[in-house]
């Protein structure tokens, strides 16, 4: 739990030191939402952007922008993939409602049929707090990759992810209630969080990483 109250803190911390200007893209990228099509790389701009103020770096409206541009494919890939999902399960939730079903089921398999389909869409919409931060952050570029990823976090971090889910909830109903909000900040906080949050969840992996490559270059120098 400390860990989740200490990246908060961190991610709130790098977010006020750029408020204005993370204020200024929120806005753009809610204003981008219009067009529709620009939405999904209008978010991976605002995540580039917040990628580099979680490491501390300034940041211009080219990062913003270049985000845009390098991700627009990507983007509307991961956005195409939860509209499918969430297509699917409404689908499915409504084809085994009890009594609305085409051939002769009880009524209790049909709401475990669908308490799976509702399982399933939570687990996938938790998972993707990580893809888009892990995008920027992994070699790789595939997709498929940073959700493979997305999900290996979640596993091995399941108590931080519920924390950190259920702190952007709560911003979420602020917001819901304020919500000009939503059109000043909200979208950059969110930015911001999860990019500290994949930071800190990559750590470990980064560490043993760096120890194997010197480990490795120890055994080579000793073998020459």
């Amino acid at each position: 739990m400390r860990h989740v109250f200490r990246v908060v803190w961190e991610a709130l911390k790098d977010f006020w030191e750029e408020l204005f200007l993370l204020a200024l893209m929120n806005i753009v990228t809610i204003l981008l939402l219009i067009p529709v099509v620009t939405f999904p790389p209008a978010l991976a701009g605002l995540w580039s952007a917040a990628n580099l103020v979680v490491k501390g770096s300034s940041i211009h409206w080219s990062d913003y922008f270049a985000g845009f541009r390098r991700y627009f494919l990507r983007a509307w890939g991961l956005a195409l993939l939860n509209i499918l999902v969430l297509v699917i399960v409404f689908t499915n939730i409504r084809f085994y409602a009890p009594g609305t079903v085409p051939f002769d089921i009880s009524p209790n398999v049909s709401m475990w049929i669908q308490a799976v389909f509702v399982g399933t869409a939570v687990l996938w919409f938790i998972v993707q707090l990580y893809p888009m931060a892990l995008l920027l952050e992994q070699d790789d570029q595939r997709l498929r990759v940073a959700l493979r990823n997305a999900a290996v976090l979640l596993i091995a971090n399941p108590g931080f992810t519920v924390l950190l889910l259920l702190f952007l909830l709560i911003v979420a109903a602020i917001s819901t209630l304020l919500p000009p909000l939503w059109f000043l900040i909200t979208l950059s906080l969110f930015a911001v969080v999860c990019n500290k949050a994949v930071l800190h969840l990559l750590e470990p992996y980064r560490q043993q990483a760096q120890e194997e490559a010197e480990a490795s270059g120890e055994e080579e120098s000793v073998d020459e």
